[in-house]
């Protein structure tokens, strides 16, 4: 379970919210429960099969995070880090100057 939130979090923190969201979204409510109620009710198997559908979710949901994870460009977000940091931060001569007119 700990490797869901971990890629999970990896997912958001680069940028990928609406991503991670779609991907949950159908995890759960296309594949884990429509599963989990075919097996439970139409298959007989009960709270056993509801169960096995929301595993199967959860085990889709991880392999897509997984993929998402690995393909992710790591290079191109150091790179978006750094211009969102760099923003922020004042060059030293910009603050030298400023604290010279002062």
């Amino acid at each position: 379970m700990s490797y869901i939130i971990l890629c999970s979090g990896v997912a958001i923190g680069a940028g990928f919210q609406s991503v991670v969201a779609y991907i949950n979204l159908g995890s759960y409510y296309v594949v884990g429960i429509p599963v989990g109620c075919v097996l439970g009710y139409v298959a007989n198997l009960g709270i056993k099969g509801l169960w096995v559908g929301l595993l199967a979710g959860v085990g889709l949901q991880t392999v897509i995070l997984s993929y998402v994870v690995w393909r992710t460009d790591w290079d191109d977000q150091v790179n978006k880090a750094s211009n969102r940091i760099n923003r922020w931060l004042l060059k030293p001569t910009e603050e030298s100057n400023q604290n010279s007119t002062r």
